[in-house]
């Protein structure tokens, strides 16, 4: 598609959407994605929807927040403000540089100065307030960056009232001035244009004369060129060639082979002004655009030609304020166009274009009807407001009412325009009027009458359409009734095609076979070729058809209230696209549905057009933000032309477009972090929020405000940003309409903001832009302090575990010592016991022996032998008691032994064999003294029951150590009844008892023998 078939629709910024001035001297883009436009009030950064200002300031005096940043709130309008910065040198003569380094230098009137974009405004780094005379005191540029050397690091400056200056491109320091040569003094003549092209600095001379200047030797070459005017303008198109625009002249200079073209024009206003050039600038398809005095031409280098002459950047206007002072295109391909007093206008090739066909005279705009007939002229029906024609592109020619020409017209509804032939156009209007339309004499012939003139009942007839058949008939409605006329050598005869029984006819459609279809405010009918009668085809019910078509693959297409019926050629429902299964749809109240020449489906509806496409089932939908008339469009209000221009009229006029211009926009779409609020306060710091890569909070800093906004300039509206914080959010959150994400309450950790944008075709950054955001975690919450606290608890534990060890110390100790005290008393006793009862007992018993020796009568003895008896049993038992006293006796094997030694002594009196089972070993247990003599005395017990009782000739002693002991005694005795045991007997019930003094358990049981089983703890 060549640029000349494009229409050129322009945005429009001006002082009303926040641009500090309307005169724009220099437009471009910085490193970060930002446009910068330098007017004559100050320079503005935009972002798309908000200008930041940056002005002189004329006071001395300092104040507070001066250039530290984005410091003042988002405007009251909500959407585009203007945030004063009073922090450049100079107050005119603005223009750009972007050097080598990627920084933006700014230059005005009082030297240059340096974009520091950390903190957001302007340093000096060249200071020169003085003026070489009174022309160079009130013009606009006093300099103007050419460009840099990279051999010798230079910066190249044209003053145009005195000449060229090189400074250092790091400390811009002035190295050298290069004064212009004498004979352009003496003849007065200065350069008006100077461009740097490597090592050559172009300018011109005096007319005709075109000047090169090599910045080695500082020789100047002249070179004749008569296409050269008095103030020309140059630019390097490539390394052979340089394009020259003077007043009626374009030239094509090739410094190599130094031959030039020269293509003269002559372009004039409607004052009969010549068209001044200004400024050029190159499209993406290698055009070079001329902005001057009159607007815009577009030349074709290949072709050498001018292609186009913009001349209005409004719709509505034939000739817009157009005296063009700047162009700059973006690296989206997005021609931007500063204006001498209308501000900035944009144009955006891959923005999907509308025209708009809107009358500026009346009151509405409420389309009906829509028709683009042969002459390229765009009819438009009107609701209560006649005919409005258009020129192709948008400009309105002509209202054609009853109201500007009483009686020209039966109705004032024009609900349907139709062609008849190149000189006529049916009109039919709402209430059955009718009649044809000449479009040379604009006159009017009624042809209602005819109609009447069959004599039906009163139709309510709200939905009029026109359709004209291949053989020439045209097809009309009243209410229920299908009508034609038909051109006859008589004039025009009317005549009933088929009534439709209590039905309100919507539309009709017959496709290239010739089968016909009817829609109505209840459903379908259907006629085919081979068909005598109409057919009902049943849909849903309460629905409503408004428009019908075919596709190549003859499918129906059936747009109603309900969404839009795709049907195949048995009249079924194939696919029905609606809101609920296809979200993206939006709307389901269809009022027109058109095919483009690519067989994709356009239908209009509440919320804007949608475009499907039937193959992959993509669906794209358009709305005001786009430039549509409005979101809501009317029945009957639509038309493909010849050429394939699809229109559709609504509520606030006609959209025409050419689907087959549209481009998807493949540019990058760069997000950037615009503000930052902390407790709803600004978020302040010594670098531009858009370049902090990481910000630290304090605890109760958690309630966070995040402002963004997408760098994307060919429909900042249809921008679209998705946003997430890593560690809140677990999925993309979709931004709203302030483009701001707000999160409360964060908890102390870490966090990533991400967010990422689309462009106006859904195309998304690949790379998120990010911060990195850390809500600290109180004192007492960190790790010092945590470990502190440790060490804190850590010295009380060992203070009181020290308290406690000490006082176990010495409990332990005095517990030994009356350990140690009992043992001795233990011992003592038991010495004592020995020393002097066993000695008493001992001599009573001997004593006892003597005087039975003594005695000869034997019956006289029993006395005394039972005396000696005694005291050996005492004797006995005070060994026992003496043994259990002793603390060198206190351990668990001792205690085995003194029972093994016992056992084996008293069975062996009583006759009685026995065998004794001790563990191989024996732990170190220690036993208390009452310990061992419960133990023992309940196992002497268990052994006397034996000999007493069992009549036993064999007896098992067992004993094993685990966690508790246990003694098994076994004999093989006749054993005793249980049921028979004196209730009141005390050995069992001591064996027991003591058992239970020393935490353990015995169980005795009698089956062939008796087993006594002794379980004794040993904790």
């Amino acid at each position: 598609m060549c640029a000349q078939d494009k229409p050129y629709i322009f945005d429009s910024y001006s002082v009303n959407e926040g641009l500090s001035q309307s005169t724009v001297f220099d437009i471009t883009r910085d490193d970060q994605g930002f446009m910068w436009i330098a007017t004559r009030d100050g320079i503005n950064r935009f972002d798309g929807y908000t200008f930041n200002e940056y002005r002189y300031k004329p006071s001395s005096l300092y104040k507070a927040g001066e250039g530290r940043g984005e410091l003042v709130p988002r405007g009251a309008s909500g959407n585009l403000a203007v945030i004063n910065r009073f922090d450049l040198k100079g107050y005119k003569g603005f223009s750009f540089y972007k050097d080598s380094h990627q920084q933006l230098l700014l230059v005005h009137n009082n030297g240059i100065s340096i974009y520091d974009k950390y903190r957001n405004n302007f340093r000096t780094v060249l200071e020169d307030t003085s003026n070489v005379n009174a022309r160079e005191r009130d013009g606009d540029a006093k300099f103007r960056i050419l460009g840099e050397d990279a051999a010798t690091n230079t910066l190249w400056v044209w003053r145009p009232v005195k000449g060229l200056y090189v400074l250092d491109n790091t400390t811009y320091a002035i190295r050298r001035i290069i004064l212009y040569p004498s004979q352009f003094t003496q003849k007065d003549i200065l350069p008006t244009t100077v461009i740097k092209d490597g090592n050559t600095i172009w300018m011109n001379g005096e007319q005709g004369e075109l000047l090169s200047l090599n910045i080695k030797n500082l020789h100047l070459s002249t070179y004749c060129l008569p296409g050269i005017g008095d103030k020309p303008l140059l630019r390097n198109l490539n390394a052979d060639s340089i394009i020259i625009v003077s007043a009626g002249h374009i030239t094509i200079f090739n410094k190599k082979r130094n031959k030039f073209s020269d293509l003269i024009f002559d372009m004039k206003n409607e004052k009969n002004e010549p068209f001044i050039p200004a400024v050029t600038e190159l499209d993406q398809y290698g055009n070079v655009w001329i902005g001057g005095s009159d607007g815009i031409l577009i030349y074709s280098i290949a072709r050498n030609e001018i292609l186009r002459h913009i001349v209005s950047f409004n719709t509505f206007e034939t000739r817009s304020f157009n005296n063009v002072s700047y162009l700059y295109r973006d690296i989206s391909d997005n021609m931007w166009v500063g204006t001498d007093g209308d501000g900035v206008k944009k144009y955006s090739p891959h923005k999907k274009v509308f025209n708009l066909y809107r009358s500026p005279y009346i009151t509405h705009n409420m389309v009906q009807s829509v028709y683009k007939h042969d002459d390229g002229k765009l009819y438009v029906g009107l609701m209560r407001d006649g005919l409005n024609v258009y020129e192709d592109g948008g400009r309105f020619l002509e209202r054609i009412s009853n109201e500007l020409y009483p009686g020209k017209f039966p109705g004032n509804d024009l609900g349907a325009i139709c062609r008849e032939n190149v000189d006529h156009l049916w009109l039919h209007f709402a209430g059955m009027h009718i009649g044809l339309f000449n479009v040379q004499t604009k006159g009017f012939q009624d042809l209602t009458s005819k109609v009447m003139a069959l004599g039906l009942p009163y139709q309510h007839d709200p939905f009029p359409f026109l359709f004209k058949r291949t053989n020439g008939e045209l097809y009309f409605n009243y209410g229920s009734y299908l009508l034609q006329f038909t051109d006859t050598n008589k004039g025009y005869r009317v005549a009933v095609v088929h009534y439709f029984t209590e039905e309100q006819l919507t539309c009709y459609f017959e496709d290239f076979m010739g089968n016909q279809y009817v829609g109505t405010k209840s459903g379908l009918y259907v006629k085919g070729t081979a068909d005598a009668h109409w057919k009902y085809v049943t849909l849903p019910a309460g629905t409503m058809v408004k428009s019908i078509n075919k596709n190549a693959h003859k499918e129906l297409l059936v747009a109603t209230n309900k969404g839009l019926f795709v049907m195949d050629e048995t009249n079924n429902i194939k696919r029905h696209y609606n809101s609920y299964d296809n979200p993206t749809l939006i709307n389901d109240y269809m009022y027109g549905v058109l095919l483009d020449d690519k067989d994709k489906i356009w239908v209009s509806h509440n919320k804007g057009l949608s475009q499907i496409n039937p193959l992959t089932g993509e669906i794209t939908t358009f709305n005001y933000e786009d430039g549509l008339q409005s979101n809501e469009f009317n029945t009957g209000a639509f038309y493909k032309s010849i050429d394939g221009e699809l229109f559709f009229g609504g509520i606030r006029g006609v959209n025409g477009f050419y689907p087959k211009n549209f481009r998807d926009n493949l540019s990058n779409t760069k997000v950037i972090i615009r503000r930052m609020e902390v407790l709803d306060r600004p978020y302040e710091s010594d670098t531009a929020v858009s370049l902090l890569k990481k910000v630290e909070l304090a605890y109760n800093q958690n309630t966070i405000a995040i402002e963004f906004v997408p760098l994307e300039y060919t429909n900042p509206l249809k921008n679209k940003v998705q946003y997430k914080l890593e560690g809140a959010d677990e999925d993309w959150l979709q931004a709203g309409t302030f483009r701001m994400a707000r999160y409360t309450n964060l908890h102390p950790g870490s966090y990533i903001f991400k967010v990422r944008g689309s462009n106006n075709d859904d195309i998304w950054s690949t790379v998120p832009t990010t911060l990195e955001i850390v809500v600290r975690i109180p004192f007492w919450q960190s790790l010092w302090f945590r470990f502190l606290l440790l060490l804190l608890l850590l010295g009380i534990a060992y203070y009181f575990s020290t308290l406690y060890l000490d006082y176990k110390i010495r409990h332990e100790k005095l517990k030994l010592e009356k350990e140690q005290a009992v043992d001795q008393e233990r011992a003592r006793i038991s010495s004592d016991m020995h020393d002097d009862l066993g000695s008493g007992l001992s001599t009573i018993r001997l004593l006892s022996e003597v005087a039975k020796r003594k005695i000869q009568d034997t019956s006289q003895t029993r006395e005394i032998e039972r005396i000696s008896e005694t005291a050996g049993e005492m004797v006995d038992k005070m060994s026992e008691i003496i043994w259990a006293m002793s603390s060198s006796n206190d351990s668990l094997a001792n205690l085995i032994a003194y029972m093994r030694s016992f056992a084996a002594e008293f069975l062996e009196h009583a006759h009685i064999s026995h065998q004794f089972y001790i563990p191989e070993t024996i732990p170190n247990i220690k036993l208390s003294g009452g310990t061992r003599r419960n133990i023992y005395l309940a196992v002497k017990e268990s052994l006397h029951n034996v000999v007493k009782h069992a009549k036993a000739t064999e007896v098992i002693v067992e004993v094993k150590v685990h966690k508790n002991m246990t003694i098994m005694i076994k004999d093989n005795g006749e054993g005793f009844d249980q049921e028979k045991v004196r209730l009141f007997g005390n050995g069992l019930k001591n064996i027991q008892k003591r058992m239970m003094s020393v935490g353990g358990n015995a169980d005795i049981t009698s089956n062939n023998g008796t087993i006594v089983f002794l379980d004794i703890p040993l904790n």
